[in-house]
């Protein structure tokens, strides 16, 4: 059971075309354990399992997007082994694995801090928008440890000089370069996030709801041939 002083809740809106989940520690950063983790996730499935469902807004509470790992829990490492350190970062990296491989799109404001476990959670998000103040940094070398699931994923989104220099500590990314990188869709003045998350909300409404699950799809697909059945798929159900 995950801290009763975090909240994650899930409403539906639109006719239940798009699901809102709120995670709320705004007061410790929207950092994260295991079991708050797994909570968030879990809901996120249970939002995108609805056939209505279009799209997902991720609404993180507070001031930052995420600050990382519950640091609390590192306590519990001083007698951890390898072999069980290496389970946990597993379980962490296939939850956010999960978030990537929903079938319809996760749509969120970031704004704030991005610290650590929190790139990892930036880079499950299909569609994040980040305010022009957000910066991310990825502290873990500095304290002599080095991010596994994270470090993955941000050496595959990046060239090598690029990643080696994020992962190390010794640069800190501005919503620009997250921009320029690939890892968010937009940016635009703080104040105006919430807004545009609004347009981009109404913008994917406009789109069918099966029409927007098949191009996640899409774009998820392994080979080119499952992405022409795919879209074969649709083009046939539109009578074209």
């Amino acid at each position: 059971m995950y801290d009763p002083a975090v909240t994650i809740t899930l409403t539906r809106e639109r006719d239940g075309r798009v699901a809102r989940v709120r995670f709320d520690n705004a007061g410790r950063g929207n950092c994260f354990s295991t079991a708050t983790l797994d909570g968030l996730v879990d809901l996120l499935e249970a939002a995108a399992a609805d056939d209505d469902c279009a799209v997902v807004r991720l609404e993180m509470a507070g001031r930052h997007f995420c600050t990382g790992w519950d640091t609390s829990s590192f306590a519990d490492l001083r007698d951890a082994t390898a072999e069980s350190v290496a389970a946990d970062l597993r379980h962490s990296d296939e939850a956010v694995s999960r978030i990537r491989r929903l079938p319809v799109p996760v749509v969120a404001a970031v704004r704030g801090r991005v610290i650590g476990f929190g790139a990892g959670l930036l880079a499950a998000v299909h569609l994040p928008v980040a305010a022009d103040d957000v910066q991310l940094s990825l502290p873990e070398a500095r304290f002599g440890f080095a991010p596994a699931g994270v470090g993955h994923a941000i050496g595959r989104a990046l060239p090598r000089p690029l990643a080696l220099d994020l992962l190390l500590g010794a640069t800190t990314a501005t919503a620009a370069t997250l921009h320029a990188w690939g890892l968010v869709a937009r940016v635009v003045p703080a104040d105006d996030v919430d807004a545009e998350v609004d347009r981009l909300v109404e913008a994917l409404l406009a789109v069918p709801g099966p029409t927007v699950r098949a191009v996640v799809e899409v774009v998820a697909s392994d080979t080119p041939e499952r992405a022409y059945e795919i879209s074969a798929r649709t083009i046939v159900s539109r009578g074209v």
